[in-house]
C-alpha cells in the first residue's frame, strides 16, 4: 500500500502501531511522521504508545521492576481481556512486527514480570489500533496482530486485511518462527461460528520470516480471527499462530 499521499486520521491510527515498533515500510513511516507533525489528536496517540519499545528493552533486564508498564497500558489491556469471550487456546499477543532490536531478545529467558510487561505493551498496541478505527463499513483496512501458539512460542505475525475486487487481500508478515525445512504453511479466516476459508500458503525462510501477499474469498465483516497451521512435516493442521482481526 503506498502512503505517498496524505494520510486521513484513521489511516495514520492503524499504522501507529507498527510506527512505535519501527516496523513500517520506508513510505508508511514518512506518512505518519508527516501526519502525526500536523495533527494533535493523532500526535497524542503516539504519545501513548510511544514507551513501547523501551518496555521491548526493559525486558532483558534482570530488575523486574524496571519492566513494570504504565498502569494505563494494563488497565486497558485487563478491561479488553475481561470483555471477550473464552477461547481453547492463550489469547493471541498483539502485535505487528518486532523492531529489529527486539527480535533476539524476545527468544531469550526473561523474568515473568518482564514478559507481562511486553505482552501488556504489544497487547496495548492492538488495543489501539482496534478499537479506535472505524467500523468495517468505512475504513480502508483492517489489521490482525497473532502470536504464536504452545507449538511457536517466539512467532509473531502482523495481517493487513483491504477488500479487493477480486477478494480480500491479505499482506502477511511473520518473524520468530523455527525453520522446519520443507514445512508449509497456511493462512485461515475463522468466523464466529467456526467456520473457515482458506487465504493461501506460505513458507518462512531460514531465519523464521515470511512477507506474502495473499487473497481470500473471506469478506471482511464476516470472520473476526486469523490462524496460521503447518501443513507439513511434522505436526500436520497443528496452530502456529492465531489472532484477532480488529474492525
Amino acid at each position: 500500500m503506498s502512503h505517498r499521499h496524505a494520510l486521513a486520521c484513521d489511516e495514520c491510527r492503524s499504522l501507529l502501531g507498527g510506527y512505535v515498533l519501527d516496523a513500517l515500510e520506508p513510505e508508511e513511516m514518512d506518512a505518519v511522521r508527516a501526519h502525526v507533525a500536523d495533527c494533535t489528536q493523532c500526535a497524542r496517540e503516539h504519545a501513548e504508545l510511544a514507551p513501547i519499545p523501551s518496555l521491548l528493552d526493559a525486558a532483558e533486564s534482570p530488575d523486574e521492576s524496571l519492566a513494570k508498564p504504565p498502569a494505563r497500558l494494563e488497565d486497558a489491556v485487563l478491561d479488553n481481556f475481561a470483555r471477550e469471550r473464552p477461547r481453547p487456546e492463550p489469547e493471541p499477543e498483539r502485535r505487528r512486527r518486532q523492531p529489529r532490536r527486539a527480535r533476539r531478545r524476545l527468544t531469550r529467558p526473561v523474568p515473568i514480570a518482564a514478559t507481562a510487561a511486553v505482552g501488556a505493551a504489544l497487547a496495548a498496541v492492538a488495543l489501539t489500533i482496534g478499537l479506535r478505527g472505524s467500523g468495517p463499513t468505512n475504513a480502508h483496512a483492517y489489521s490482525a496482530s497473532l502470536r504464536g501458539s504452545a507449538l511457536a512460542p517466539g512467532a509473531v505475525a502482523y495481517a493487513r486485511l483491504s477488500t479487493r475486487p477480486e477478494g480480500t487481500r491479505v499482506d502477511l508478515r511473520v518473524r520468530g518462527m523455527s525453520f522446519v525445512p520443507g514445512a508449509v504453511y497456511e493462512l485461515w479466516c475463522i468466523g464466529r461460528g467456526g467456520s473457515k476459508v482458506t487465504a493461501g500458503t506460505f513458507r518462512v525462510d531460514s531465519s523464521g520470516r515470511a512477507s506474502v501477499r495473499l487473497t481470500t474469498a473471506a469478506r471482511l465483516g464476516e470472520y473476526d480471527r486469523l490462524s496460521v497451521e503447518r501443513l507439513g512435516p511434522g505436526r500436520q493442521g497443528e496452530r502456529v499462530l492465531a489472532g484477532s482481526i480488529e474492525y
